[in-house]
């Protein structure tokens, strides 16, 4: 029924409000009964608040929220000449998590000539902006299709704006 890995969790996803609560109330009493004198009740409550929060923070990643350092091909936007960005805008079922996400942006920062992407967990979408005139968009569904056959993509929009419209 769970399945190995993070497809599994996903069904619990609707729970989330209540597990996190529940955990909430775990800290706080075990903070209230032994408060900070044991290196153990700080280190629970540390790793607790750190797993509970991981989900946001990658969200924040995956949407360019919170930026990493970008390597070779995938320089900041203002280091490029080109005026212009070809934005393509996806639909992609069977993104079942935020690590699914953040699969699919590693895998899109990974190609050639691709300046930035934003991959969205609860709508199943994605923004991809590359040089324009590089890509068709049957090579951005074929980069989906590259990452595992459970995602299914669906270009919805192609369009060219320039640099300062596509921040």
């Amino acid at each position: 029924m769970f399945s190995i890995g993070c497809a599994g969790f996903s069904l619990l996803t609707p729970y989330r409000p209540l597990f996190l609560s529940f955990t909430s109330i775990l800290i706080i009493t075990t903070i209230f009964q032994y408060g900070f004198r044991s290196k153990r009740t700080l280190m629970t409550a540390l790793i607790s608040i750190l797993l509970s929060t991981s989900p946001e923070f990658v969200s924040l990643y995956n949407q360019n929220n919170i930026s990493m350092t970008k390597l070779f091909t995938n320089m900041p936007l203002s280091d490029y000449s080109n005026k212009q960005v070809e934005i393509f805008v996806l639909q992609i079922n069977g993104i079942s998590c935020e690590g699914c996400a953040n699969r699919i942006k590693n895998h899109f920062d990974a190609q050639a000539h691709v300046i930035y992407s934003k991959v969205y967990f609860k709508n199943q979408s994605a923004i991809i902006g590359t040089f324009p005139g590089i890509y068709e968009a049957n090579d951005v569904l074929t980069w989906v299709k590259m990452i595992d056959f459970k995602y299914e993509g669906k270009v919805i929009q192609q369009y060219v704006v320039s640099k300062e419209d596509s921040l």
